[in-house]
């Protein structure tokens, strides 16, 4: 399942990182236009606007009309298609938009952010000595897998109290620059803490985002997208190249060097990282192909070299993913089993990762071998499931490319798919990962 904060704040990307849900951030830039008459209503609208339009920008498609007629439960399934536009389409990943917007009212006025340091000054001059009202509205828009579009909409809303300031102290705050970015002109997080008297309701609402309220709202979908926290897995096997290891160095080095005897090459990495996913010989033959050897009649002899090159090179600049390390100790000290299946073949699998991570760290390393066939064939994910003791049911299956998800699909595996790899995001959605992670720590939330 994919989270996207529709907001640039900072604030709101710390209260949700707070309560362990993994995100992205994707900038609406809408124009915010309302004609609302109550602060609710302004930041229900406002909201809305943000996450409709970031949910368009993803989809590349218009999914909502303007205005969404909600049953009395706040749900709306898909919205009446725009002319030109279309619906998500089934068997997408799930996907959650979080739209955010939040003013702040005293006496019936509605305060946003200040034009300037005279207008937060006036603001605060306001606010000073009483109390006022911090709205935050919320417009949550999920796309399930099934291509049906859900939202819900609520505000929180909380009262502050201030104690009085004085001309100089509110000139001093103003110009230490904190109000200039912030609804009412003041962040209860920062330097004006010294001046509130006391709150009534949620705290972290007045920061920017009621995330005790979010999570409760979003919870049943957060669970259908297995970000609840409450997986059960007790092992995770990994790619190794591309997903473990970043080993397109060593790669490329090795086969432009076995294909220079025969006039092709070299490659860019980024070509490197097309050819490579199912087996050192079909790397061999697409950079053979990439050079016009339709017929491959120089395979035999280029693989040969290449296999004895890379059996020599395997370790040229390999070097494992930043944040690898992080969540293989994280793995191992709730004693989740790790493994790693790869089509390199098995010697080199054992020393790259022997060498990388020490002897005995994993659980099992699979490499290619003789009798097991390579992947997406599952049968060395059955191989590692037997030697674990394990069921399908049980595990995670960690990659990069669509061979890896039709490898952990075929073994029954939960598949999630990492972005730090060799291919891209639409590569892994068009391959029905469950889940696609941005980061390694990401992980633990499927666990």
């Amino acid at each position: 399942m994919r989270v996207i904060l529709a907001s640039a704040s900072p604030r709101r990307r710390e209260l949700l990182a707070q309560i362990g849900i993994p995100f992205e951030v994707q900038v609406s830039h809408v124009e915010e236009r309302s004609t609302a008459s109550t602060g609710e209503k302004l930041v229900e609208e406002l909201s809305g606007q943000k996450a409709r339009t970031v949910l368009q920008m993803v989809l590349g498609e218009k999914v909502f009309r303007e205005e969404i007629v909600l049953d009395e439960d706040g749900l709306a399934s898909r919205g009446d298609p725009v002319p030109g536009g279309g619906r998500p389409a089934a068997g997408r990943e799930s996907l959650l938009v979080i739209g955010a917007d939040t003013v702040v009212s005293v006496g019936g006025r509605i305060l946003g952010k200040p034009k300037d340091a005279t207008d937060a000054a006036g603001m605060l001059a306001l606010l000073a000595g009483g109390s006022h009202q911090v709205c935050t509205g919320v417009t949550l828009l999920y796309c399930g897998r099934d291509g049906q579009t859900r939202q819900k909409v609520f505000h929180e809303t909380t009262r502050v109290d201030f104690y009085p300031m004085s001309e100089r102290e509110i000139a001093e705050y103003v110009a230490t620059g904190d109000p200039l970015d912030k609804a009412g002109a003041y962040g209860i997080q920062g330097l004006c803490a010294r001046y509130i008297r006391g709150i009534e309701g949620d705290y972290n609402n007045v920061v920017g985002l009621p995330v005790g309220r979010l999570y409760q709202e979003a919870r049943e979908w957060l669970e259908e997208g297995n970000l609840s926290g409450a997986g059960g897995k007790k092992a995770v096997i990994f790619d190794l190249d591309g997903t473990l290891s970043d080993s397109i160095a060593s790669i490329k080095y090795s086969c432009d060097l076995a294909l220079a005897p025969f006039g092709y090459g070299p490659y860019s990495v980024a070509q490197y990282k097309y050819f490579v996913g199912d087996g050192a010989a079909n790397l061999v033959k697409r950079a053979l192909a990439a050079g016009g050897d339709d017929t491959l009649a120089h395979f035999e002899e280029a693989y040969a070299l290449y296999r004895r090159i890379f059996q020599e090179n395997c370790m040229y600049q390999v070097k494992p993913y930043e944040g690898i390390r992080e969540l293989l100790a994280f793995l191992k000290e709730r004693g989740v089993a790790i493994a790693v299946l790869s089509n390199k073949p098995h010697a080199e699998t054992v020393h790259v990762i022997e060498t990388l991570f020490g002897e005995g760290y994993f659980d099992v390393i699979q490499g290619q071998q003789e009798g097991l066939a390579i992947k997406p064939s599952p049968e060395g994910v059955f191989r590692i499931l037997d030697r674990l003791g394990l069921g399908a049911g049980e595990i995670l299956y960690l990659g990069d490319t669509a061979t890896a998800m039709c490898t952990g699909k075929g073994g029954g595996a939960f598949t999630v798919g990492a972005l730090w790899g060799f291919r891209y995001r639409k590569e892994l959605e068009e391959a029905h990962a469950d889940a696609i992670i941005a980061k390694p720590m990401e992980l633990i939330r499927f666990l």
